[in-house]
């Protein structure tokens, strides 16, 4: 039976402003609807540059169920391919590599980096070789990152190329992959991608997170007077110690208006250089930055992607959708390319993050246990949650069109 019927009534009951029903977090037939059309439209991060240095290089990524080659092609330029062999579908690469062309180790189809097929033994007469290139997918690199969509018909990422000056001022193009730590997550992508987007939860479940951003005294409580004593901080920072030439960045002070798609800058607070634990630096100067401000500059590629950018580091969150109930949260940390090894103090540098993002593993489980129960229903966000309502109300309205077009 189709799921659509479905759909179209838990659509018709969804309450703005509220949490979705079970049927959104734990239907397997609604995540392979979404697998098939809306999250295949959607855009992911799926490498850095650094990681296809040279023409030939190639990484091995998964993505919605489906392994794709992501390579540095003949002309310098990245290409995405499905990792599935035109003759019988094999799969061509197991890991990453570099290579001239990609074999399929099952029949020796061979093909170029830019996915044509270049040799098959014992084709029969009269078929076409320029069809049986390797399927391509949507790729886009911008400033270092580089991002990818399944379906043809994905529009390009909103606001990606704004990013790009504030991407290269990082240096991200040219940074070193200094860790990297994977944290499978058994909960629904929507539970996950609702954490993360708001700080209503700082307080309660991340106590060193909240010992150290200053922030979380505007966004985790709903208290005029530590509104006014962080405005009061982000603006004296501003005005004495901020560096203002980052491109295109927004200052989150009390004036201010900004969305996830836009760049911010906020100090990290308490004398902190840097988001180490002690505050001192655990790595050299990034990109052109010329001293330490004690910031962090934010921007996000709604839902699956956000990039936080400090003075000698930058963190990447990359969240890719699994299973119906199983989302892969992967956290990068990027150094200067320049950086010595032995100048980069990896277990100070990762501990915020690593420490934080476990404790997010932990409550977003526990909330996805909760939806399960035959009790749950809907609850009202707070005032607290104003970032994943609009993307909540997107996907809503996203899935009503897709219903109307027949899709």
């Amino acid at each position: 039976m189709s799921v659509r019927p479905r759909l179209e009534e838990a659509l018709d009951r969804y309450r703005p402003g509220w949490s979705l029903e079970q049927f959104f977090y734990t239907n397997e037939e609604l995540f392979e609807y979404e697998r098939q059309t809306w999250l295949a439209r959607q855009w992911y991060l799926i490498g850095q540059a650094g990681e296809v240095p040279r023409i030939g290089d190639y990484i091995v990524r998964e993505l919605l169920g489906e392994s794709l080659i992501i390579v540095r092609a003949s002309h310098g330029e990245i290409r995405g391919f499905f990792n599935v062999c035109r003759h019988r579908g094999s799969r061509i690469c197991r890991e990453d590599g570099s290579t001239t062309a990609f074999t399929c180790p099952y029949h020796a189809w061979s093909y170029a980096l830019d996915g044509r097929l270049r040799s098959a033994i014992a084709l029969m007469e009269g078929t076409e070789r320029s069809e049986l290139g390797l399927r391509p997918i949507q790729i886009r690199e911008y400033g270092g990152l580089i991002f990818c969509a399944l379906d043809p018909r994905a529009a390009n990422p909103d606001g990606a190329e704004s990013f790009v000056p504030a991407l290269e001022y990082q240096g991200v193009r040219g940074a070193r992959i200094a860790a990297r730590r994977h944290y499978p997550t058994a909960a629904n992508w929507k539970l996950v991608i609702d954490n993360f987007l708001e700080c209503y939860h700082c307080l309660p479940a991340h106590p060193q997170y909240s010992a150290m951003m200053r922030h979380v005294k505007r966004y985790s409580l709903d208290s005029p007077v530590k509104a006014a004593e962080w405005d009061h901080e982000a603006e004296t920072w501003v005005r004495t110690e901020a560096i203002t030439d980052f491109p295109g960045a927004i200052f989150e002070t009390a004036d201010a208006e900004w969305g996830l798609t836009e760049i911010t800058r906020f100090p990290i607070g308490a004398g902190h250089k840097t988001q180490s634990e002690d505050g001192r630096p655990v790595a050299p100067l990034m990109g052109r930055y010329p001293r330490y401000d004690g910031g962090v500059a934010h921007f996000g590629l709604p839902p699956f992607a956000y990039f936080f950018g400090l003075n000698d580091h930058a963190v990447l969150f990359q969240f890719l959708p699994r299973a119906v109930e199983q989302t892969d949260v992967t956290v990068t940390w990027l150094v200067d390319g320049a950086a010595p090894p032995d100048a980069v103090d990896v277990e100070r540098m990762v501990w915020l993050w690593d420490v934080t993002t476990l404790q997010d593993k932990t409550i977003i489980e526990d909330n996805a246990a909760g939806v399960r129960s035959r009790s749950y229903v809907p609850g009202p966000y707070s005032k607290l949650e104003q970032w994943g309502i609009p993307l909540t109300a997107k996907y809503i309205a996203d899935m009503r069109a897709q219903l109307s077009t027949g899709d």
